[in-house]
């Protein structure tokens, strides 16, 4: 994933502004994963996101 120059100002555009600070963040937290690495933390995420909403119905 690239970073990229934040060309709003968070008074021009907040909801652009928040946006570039989220994929920062996950840039952060990603940039030594492999891809392998991010799809298999991603799958046990939505994994249990799917238990804990399957058991609710």
């Amino acid at each position: 994933m690239g970073t990229y120059k934040n060309d709003y100002s968070r008074e021009e555009d907040e909801t652009l502004w928040e946006l570039h600070e989220i994929r920062h963040k996950l840039h952060k937290e990603y940039e030594n994963k492999t891809v392998e690495e991010i799809n298999n933390e991603l799958m046990n995420i939505y994994e249990s996101w799917k238990r804990e909403h399957i058991n609710q119905e």
